[in-house]
């Protein structure tokens, strides 16, 4: 490897370590949970309220000390169980098979009929 090579890989990881410091700095923490089956909103509950929530008999999901997280998947790969635990707005579990989303929203967010935009 030349030196401009090294410069190079060098300069690379450095931008990557700047913007992974920034975003965990930036990143707002979430107030909510939100839950989806099959594309409809099954229920939203306060990420500061430790609780336990059986999703449709196929998912149980724990919130806990500001943190939810997916325990229990009657999927046969269980993914989602293994997606770990999230409190940032917008992070997300999915277990596809149960057709189960699970999101941190914030409290400023509205609820929308699901539209990104209107047309004329």
């Amino acid at each position: 490897m030349k030196k401009a090579d090294i410069k190079l890989i060098l300069a690379v990881c450095i931008l990557c370590a700047v913007f992974f410091i920034y975003r965990s700095f930036t990143q707002d923490t979430g107030k909510r949970i939100v839950v989806e089956v099959d594309g409809t909103t099954w229920g939203t509950y306060s990420l500061s309220r430790n609780q336990t929530i059986e999703i449709n008999d196929t998912n149980v999901l724990i919130i806990k000390d500001g943190e939810a997280y997916m325990s229990e998947a009657s999927c046969p790969d269980g993914l989602c169980i293994s997606q770990g635990h999230i409190s940032n707005t917008g992070e997300m579990i999915v277990c596809l098979p149960n057709r189960v989303v699970v999101y941190v929203a914030d409290d400023e967010e509205e609820d929308d009929d699901g539209l990104d935009a209107v047309t004329g």
